[in-house]
């Protein structure tokens, strides 16, 4: 065989391949992607699962307490959330997605916003510094071991720092930040907190953001409407019509987002997908009384991940083996 026609055939299995991954991610809702949230309908706050198209619904906590802002491990696994089950302190657990061996991570007066490092090792939070001191209130980030050993802060000279948001690679962390300015402005840092980065700029404040699979978008919210920008910042548009949405989450193929959203004719919130380019706004939660929030899409399927900084996707396996075979 010569080098020419060899070269021909890699190609061919490069494109054989993109197309296989194409269709095990197209349709993505039908296919075994799961997206946790949080409900009401059993008349206390509890997290549930259901499939990314609303169906098979089932519950996963069972507590007296509230149990609210699920998100996936990596290797869906486990979810971690946040709970006051703990003589009334907000704090984060972790539990099996069965729904068994319900652990507490953090030990603080108000952690919240859990976010898993895409290697499954480590958890991102925002902590509640100095609870006890009106002087010195104030929130920022922390990052523990993922079983809750070794927390530690990252922002040397921390404002109002909350919701953050690990980049597919885990080299970098999205958040939102007060920096005592007028409005939140979405941000980003180094995953050990360097080289902090502002992304968003004026008006109204940002908050809530939400890398995008594959690591080109953050999506976010303001008080009326979901956002998409480059991970640069550059290209920020609105997504969805004026409304009450918030906690943006994507969907596997980084083509959908889902969102929580007032649904004036409940009175209450309900779970909603839009393209991520925008366009119709679709109910995925089945109608009842109670509300449904704080949803976080997953995908079982998906491919493992290597440790922060060396993170390498199929398609970019296919990328570099195509760019050899030139």
């Amino acid at each position: 065989m010569s080098f020419k026609v060899g070269r021909i055939l890699g190609a061919a299995l490069v494109i054989s391949l993109f197309v296989q991954m194409h269709i095990a991610t197209d349709g993505y809702a039908s296919r075994g992607t799961k997206i946790a949230f949080t409900s009401t309908r059993d008349g206390n706050l509890e997290i549930y699962v259901m499939d990314g198209d609303g169906k098979n619904q089932r519950r996963v906590t069972v507590h007296q307490n509230v149990d609210r802002y699920p998100t996936w491990s990596p290797d869906g696994k486990k979810i971690a959330f946040v709970s006051n089950r703990n003589g009334g302190r907000i704090q984060i657990w972790v539990i099996d997605a069965d729904g068994k061996n319900t652990i507490r991570l953090t030990d603080g007066v108000s952690d919240q916003n859990p976010d898993w490092s895409p290697d499954g090792t480590k958890i991102a939070y925002d902590f509640l510094l100095n609870p006890w001191d009106n002087d010195k209130w104030n929130r920022t980030i922390y990052v523990m071991d993922s079983d809750g050993r070794n927390s530690r802060q990252l922002i040397e000279k921390p404002e109002w720092d909350t919701n953050p948001s690990w980049s597919p690679d885990g080299g970098k962390i999205a958040f939102r930040s007060n920096n005592h300015e007028m409005s939140a402005e979405i941000y980003v840092m180094d995953s050990d907190g360097g080289d902090i980065e502002r992304l968003t700029r004026g008006g109204f404040s940002k908050y809530m953001p939400a890398w995008s699979p594959d690591g080109s978008r953050i999506a976010y919210c303001t008080s009326d409407h979901i956002w998409v920008m480059d991970s640069d910042g550059k290209n920020q548009r609105i997504l969805t019509n004026r409304g009450w949405h918030e906690h943006p989450t994507w969907s596997p193929d980084s083509q959908k987002i889902a969102f929580q959203s007032w649904n004036g004719a409940r009175r209450a919130f309900s779970i909603f997908t839009v393209d991520a380019i925008g366009g119709a706004v679709n109910q995925i939660d089945q109608v009842h009384e109670k509300g449904d929030t704080d949803p976080d899409w997953f995908n079982p399927g998906q491919l493992s991940v290597s440790p922060e900084g060396s993170r390498i996707t199929m398609w970019g396996r296919l990328k570099k083996f195509a760019s050899d075979l030139r």
